[in-house]
C-alpha cells in the first residue's frame, strides 16, 4: 500500500466520521418529555431552571452518553441515559441545599431514594464521578466500534481503485503475473480498510468523549474531505507518471543491453580476425622460407622438398596433394 493511499484513507475516514452532541433544541424537538427532566429535575416546587441552567444540567451527562451522528439519535441517547436517573442533591433541600447544577449529580434512582434526606458523602460523590467517567469511556468506545465498519468501507473504497490500477500496470510491464496482481490488490485493499477502520474508531472515540474535539472535527471535515479528494487525484497522476518513467527506464536499459551484446560480438569477430591474420602471416613466412631455400638437384632433392611441404601442410591443417609412390616400385629410394 502506497503512502498516498494510506494518507487518503485517513483523510476520508476522518472526514466521514460524524459525532454530534445533543443540544437543548434537539431534546425539545425529539424527546420533549426529557426536557422537563432537565428543567425541573431535583426541584420540588417553584419555577424551573433557566435555559442556561438547563444546559448545565445537560452538560452534566457524560459527553459520550449524549453523542451520536445527528440531533435525533443524540437526543435518544440522552433519553436512554436519564431513564433510570434522578437529579440527586449533594446537600439536600432539608439542609439548605439549592437546586443549582453545582449541587446536583445524576445518580441512579434506587441509590438516590435510598439515601433519603442525608448529606451525600465525599465517597459517594467520588463514586458517582468515577461511574460517570466509566460511562463516558464505555460510550465513547461503543461509538468508535460502531463507526469502524463505515471507516473500513471508506478506506477500502479509497484504496481499491488505485491499487488495481497500480498492479495492472505492473502486469503490463511484466513485473508480476495476473494472479499476483489480484492477490496484491486484495491485500492492499484490506490494509486500506484497516487504516480507515482504525482512523474512524480513534477519531470517533475521542470526539464522542470530548465535545471540543467533535466541534473541531465538524469544522475541519470539509477540509479533510477536500484534502482526501485532492490526494486521490494526485495519486492517480503519480501512478501514471511512475509507470511512464519505469517504462522509459526499461527500454533504455534494454537498448544498453542490446548495444553491449552487439559490442561483444564485434569484439569476438575482431579477435578471430586477428588470429586469422596471425595464422596467415605465419603461413606467408613459411612459404617465403621454402620458396627462398636453395633447390637441390635430382630425385633426392625433389623428395626432400616434397616431404617438407607435406609436413608444413599438415601443420596448417591441410591435406597434402599428390602424395603417392612412384609407379611400378614399392621400394624406397636409396639414401645418398
Amino acid at each position: 500500500m502506497s503512502d498516498e493511499s494510506q494518507r487518503n484513507s485517513v483523510f476520508n475516514a476522518a472526514a466521514n466520521s460524524k459525532v454530534y452532541h445533543a443540544q437543548l433544541n434537539d431534546i425539545g424537538k425529539y424527546t420533549p418529555e426529557k426536557l422537563g427532566h432537565l428543567q425541573r429535575g431535583g426541584i420540588r416546587s417553584g419555577a424551573g431552571r433557566t435555559e442556561a441552567q438547563t444546559q448545565q444540567m445537560l452538560d452534566k451527562i457524560p459527553p459520550s452518553q449524549r453523542a451520536d451522528v445527528d440531533g435525533q439519535s443524540a437526543a435518544a441517547k440522552v433519553k436512554e441515559y436519564l431513564a433510570d436517573k434522578d437529579a440527586s442533591h449533594i446537600t439536600p433541600h432539608s439542609k439548605g441545599g439549592s437546586s443549582h447544577s453545582n449541587n446536583i449529580k445524576w445518580e441512579s434512582k434506587t441509590t438516590n431514594r435510598a439515601r433519603g434526606g442525608q448529606q451525600m458523602t465525599q465517597q459517594e460523590q467520588k463514586r458517582i464521578d468515577v461511574k460517570a467517567g466509566i460511562d463516558n469511556l464505555s460510550g465513547a468506545l461503543k461509538a468508535g466500534l460502531e463507526a469502524a465498519p463505515k471507516g473500513a468501507i471508506v478506506g477500502a473504497i479509497t484504496t481499491a481503485p488505485f491499487s488495481m490500477l497500480r498492479n495492472a500496470l505492473r502486469v503490463v510491464r511484466g513485473e508480476i503475473s495476473t494472479q499476483d496482481a489480484a492477490l496484491e490488490t486484495a491485500k492492499e485493499t484490506a490494509i486500506g480498510g484497516g487504516v480507515g477502520a482504525t482512523t474512524a474508531f480513534t477519531v470517533t472515540t475521542v470526539a464522542a468523549a470530548c465535545p471540543p474535539v467533535a466541534m473541531a472535527l465538524t469544522a475541519i471535515s470539509p477540509v479533510l474531505l477536500a484534502a482526501g479528494g485532492a490526494g486521490m487525484v494526485y495519486e492517480f497522476f503519480k501512478i501514471l507518471n511512475d509507470h511512464k518513467q519505469q517504462v522509459k527506464e526499461y527500454y533504455e536499459s534494454l537498448t544498453q543491453h542490446d548495444l553491449k551484446y552487439i559490442q561483444d560480438i564485434e569484439n569476438e569477430l575482431l579477435y578471430e580476425h586477428s588470429k586469422n591474420l596471425e595464422f596467415l602471416n605465419e603461413a606467408q613466412a613459411l612459404n617465403a622460407e621454402i620458396t627462398n631455400r636453395p633447390l637441390e638437384s635430382g630425385v633426392e632433392g625433389a623428395l626432400k622438398r616434397y616431404l617438407e611441404s607435406s609436413a608444413i601442410a599438415k601443420s596448417l591443417g591441410a591435406t597434402p596433394v599428390g602424395n603417392r609412390q612412384l609407379p611400378g616400385s614399392q621400394k624406397s629410394l636409396p639414401s645418398a
